[in-house]
């Protein structure tokens, strides 16, 4: 799977992960209201966020897992990422946003942005994502987004699904 390095919306610039993006998620994963259930939670360190942000460079080049850091164009601040994880016969979506532009919207514009984007590189098939079971923000970007609730395996996780895009 290709996917173009760089995009832009009208708001946002996104470009690949890299290590200088370290410090923008150890601010973001640090805040007290970033969930502590979440993955990222665990780095604790600027240090491990560089290694975070080192290993997802290099699972970009290996074509493994794409991370866009999102920038908005106005100031060129980093307001959060969007990732995607290519799976069997599907993709995988992911994605965060600073707790502190929590309620503008952001998240569901920046998943907008690159569902769009990956439509235009010419993909077709599906995009799954799991959110916890007590995360209603992330519940409703995917369902304002077109996903569709499906079963899942976990009672922990809620499950959605997006089929084919056009």
């Amino acid at each position: 799977m290709k996917f173009a390095r760089k995009f832009e919306s009208s708001r946002f610039a996104f470009k690949p992960i890299c290590v200088d993006d370290a410090v923008a998620l150890y601010d973001a994963v640090n805040s007290k209201e970033f969930p502590s259930s979440l993955p990222l939670a665990k780095i604790e360190t600027l240090n491990q966020a560089e290694n975070w942000c080192s290993e997802r460079a290099l699972e970009w080049i290996a074509g493994k897992c794409f991370v866009w850091s999102c920038y908005r164009s106005s100031d060129l601040l980093i307001v959060g990422q969007v990732t995607l994880l290519p799976q069997e016969n599907r993709l995988a979506l992911a994605y965060w946003v600073n707790p502190n532009l929590w309620g503008q919207g952001l998240a569901t514009e920046m998943c907008q942005c690159l569902l769009s984007h990956i439509r235009s590189s010419g993909y077709r098939g599906s995009i799954w994502a799991g959110v916890h079971s007590w995360n209603t923000r992330s519940a409703s970007v995917l369902q304002k987004l077109g996903f569709i609730r499906i079963d899942s395996d976990d009672e922990n996780t809620t499950e959605y699904k997006l089929d084919d895009l056009f």
